[in-house]
């Protein structure tokens, strides 16, 4: 046995205790790190093996550790609906696992079955390629690194050089070099991870502040909870989320703002790798190598909602884990559906949008089980007609409880010419800009709304049926997320968003519907890939070639982009947003002011300052998703910056004193400029004109 019951007492109560000392007595945020990873890890080590016996040992831990995670997140959530996230109740979240350990021991030893070795020159030649292609990591984590600004910018790539690309390119053909050759397990979820990180963490190395506005709302109320447990009004969603970031910054002591920038990356470079392996190999019973490759390919869909860590992208991780294992559960049960479902669960603690369609799937999964033909047929088709219809219902039920603004439209039910016009599909995209390499990249990136359900379609027809039936299954949920889609886009109006939000909802539950597309079209490419690798060594080059140029152009789409075919319109937060803000609250008397600015501007106040100040409802600087400063500061930035503009809004929360800050980047920033010196005497520059702040007084 590898460890008995009082070995695992022993050891549970050792852990337990240096977590104490390095809380209470020596404060160290390295070694608290470490020994909660060895926490978790002996967890995983000691759940892994009980519910996942014919798995790997690297792999027991790795999937135990993920439920491990994924109880205490669901522990501390409950413990935030009804109490509090207090330092008793980080103790306590241990406590079900201790008992599931205390249940679960002892463990077996484990006997690996796999017998596969490499020859002497392939060993050598894969030593050199893995040192090879730890040297191309180091040059290419070193470029993002000292690509990072304090200054405004609208894509990372403006200040990431061409040379990073390159880098990228020859790590892509390195890795499917080792990944098609190599036998061993561990070094290829190395290099996997590796990649993946470096791909999701190009915004965490370039924008050292943060980029995008979401990211600092949900890095404020984390610092806020972490400070006195709960907050008010208190939020019901995101939880899984804000339970993470508090319980490793009480057992680590590391910062709450870098905790919350390299949770997704980190995650998913631990687990989505094995996901995808995992749902390949043993769902669609791809070689092994190839299941490696299909982990890689998986970087050549753009991952644009994963580049920072929000609850969106975090449940939208769970919800691919979730799809990728459920494909080995559709053909061979196992892992057990009780294991989906506790992931399940923290994707629905994470962010209502995943969790939702998450848990429906796994209904129908759970309805599988029933062994009367008629009535699985029955409860499926009920449960998926419902469920098609769920989002729209939910958030129209949710208005109603909460108040926020939601109405309805039926006027494309009522009118055959706009419903028509309205399932009118995308065109091709096949545009020339004289400039091969960007025609390639667009080229490729805007016709995957096409390629990938063709794709998908074509793969699910002649391959991925004929393994198993139930396979139609997540494409069934596929179709359950485009009529949500439909409904949410044309039916639903979100009153409380800016016009330039309406969609948001509508585009994520399209994301969401075709991760269930994914797989199979990673398995057609993969279907591809393995007829092409008995032709010629001519073909190989050529398909290897190929495959990491579409990998790189994934990537280059997945950021904010600032070239010949698109600007970005988002900015990151600057040193001279914060600057600008600190001088507001050293020049301000007292709390007695608002601010109208623009969202990097907000971004920077929470950043800085959390949630200081709100007037009723009414927070002290502009949300940008909507409420009535923001559109104050519309009408200021363009229309005109007038006293009686800002002395409305300034009544609208019952303030003296008022400020207007614009950025230089502004369209009209020079013209509104002017005019606000005009409009107020008491104004100040940032950073050499960067930023101006306009003082009002009543």
């Amino acid at each position: 046995m590898l460890i008995s019951r009082p070995v695992y007492l022993m050891s549970l109560v050792t852990l337990i205790g240096l977590q104490a000392v390095n809380i209470y007595l020596w404060p160290n945020p390295l070694f608290g790190l470490v020994l909660l990873m060895l926490c978790i890890g002996f967890f995983g080590l000691i759940i892994g093996s009980r519910i996942l016996i014919k798995y790997q040992r690297i792999e027991q831990i790795l999937w135990g550790s993920l439920i491990a995670w994924a109880i205490i997140g669901i522990f501390l959530t409950v413990c935030y609906y009804f109490w509090e996230l207090s330092p008793i109740a980080m103790w306590l979240s241990w406590l079900p696992l201790a008992i599931l350990g205390f249940i679960f021991v002892p463990v077996p030893m484990y006997i690996d079955q796999f017998t596969g070795k490499n020859t002497l020159a392939t060993k050598i030649m894969l030593s050199v390629l893995f040192v090879g292609l730890g040297v191309i990591f180091y040059f290419a984590f070193l470029s993002l690194w000292q690509s990072g600004t304090l200054e405004a910018i609208r894509s990372p790539w403006i200040l990431v050089p061409k040379i990073f690309f390159t880098l990228c390119f020859v790590l892509c053909l390195g890795a499917m070099a080792w990944l098609i050759n190599t036998r061993s397990q561990k070094g290829s979820w190395l290099i996997l991870g590796a990649i993946t990180f470096l791909f999701l963490s190009v915004a965490l190395f370039v924008y050292k502040i943060g980029y995008g506005f979401d990211p600092f709302i949900h890095q404020a109320t984390e610092r806020y909870l972490a400070e006195h447990g709960t907050i008010t009004p208190k939020p019901f969603y995101y939880i899984g989320q804000y339970s993470w970031i508090t319980f490793c910054h009480f057992f680590s002591h590391l910062g709450i703002n870098l905790l919350d920038k390299i949770l997704l990356p980190a995650m998913a470079a631990a687990f989505l790798p094995a996901a995808i392996f995992t749902g390949l190999s043993q769902g669609f019973s791809i070689r092994n190598r190839f299941a490696k490759l299909g982990a890689l390919l998986f970087l050549a869909i753009p991952f644009g909602s994963m580049i920072v860590t929000t609850p969106q992208g975090l449940a939208n991780l769970f919800a691919l884990i979730i799809i990728f294992l459920s494909l080995s559960y559709l053909k061979n049960q196992t892992p057990p559906l009780y294991f989906l479902m506790i992931l399940g669960a923290i994707c629905l603690a994470i962010h209502p949008l995943s969790g939702i369609p998450i848990a429906i799937y796994l209904l129908i999964l759970l309805i599988l089980k029933i062994k009367n033909r008629v009535a699985k047929i029955t409860l499926v088709s009920i449960t998926a007609v419902l469920g098609a219809f769920s989002l729209p219902l939910i958030f129209i039920i949710n208005s109603l409880i909460s108040g926020t603004s939601v109405s309805v439209t039926t006027a494309i039910l009522q009118s055959p010419g706009v419903l028509i016009n309205k399932l009118k599909l995308p065109e091709l995209y096949v545009n020339s800009h004289f400039s091969s390499i960007i025609d390639f990249v667009y080229i490729y990136g805007r016709n995957l709304i096409w390629l990938i359900p063709i794709v998908a379609l074509i793969t699910l027809i002649f391959r991925a049926q004929k393994i198993t039936k139930l396979f139609w299954i997540p494409a069934m949920m596929f179709l359950v997320l485009i009529v949500n889609y439909f409904f949410l886009q044309n039916t639903v109006e979100f009153s409380f968003l800016i016009s330039y939000e309406q969609g948001a909802y509508a585009d994520r539950v399209l994301s969401l519907g075709q991760f269930f597309l994914y797989p199979f079209f990673i398995l057609g490419i993969l279907w591809w890939v393995e007829k092409t690798w008995h032709a010629a060594w001519s073909w190989r080059i050529m398909l290897t070639l190929f495959l990491s140029g579409i990998i790189i152009s994934s990537l280059y789409l997945s950021y904010p982009r600032h070239d010949a075919l698109e600007i970005s319109k988002g900015i990151n937060v600057a040193a001279s947003d914060i600057a600008a803000v600190q001088w507001v609250e050293r020049d301000a008397p007292d709390d007695d002011f608002i601010v109208l600015a623009n969202q990097t501007v907000s971004a920077a106040a929470l950043h800085e300052y959390g949630f200081k100040k709100y007037f009723d409802d009414k927070f002290y600087y502009p949300i940008p998703t909507g409420g009535e400063l923001y559109d104050y500061y519309l009408k200021m930035s363009y229309e005109s910056p007038s006293s009686l503009t800002m002395k409305e809004a300034m009544d609208l929360v019952g303030v003296k004193y008022g400020y207007f800050i614009l950025n230089d980047y502004w369209w009209n920033a020079e013209k509104v400029i002017e005019d606000a010196k005009l409009q107020t005497d008491t104004w100040h520059e940032i950073d050499e004109g960067k930023i101006y702040i306009f003082k009002y007084t009543k």
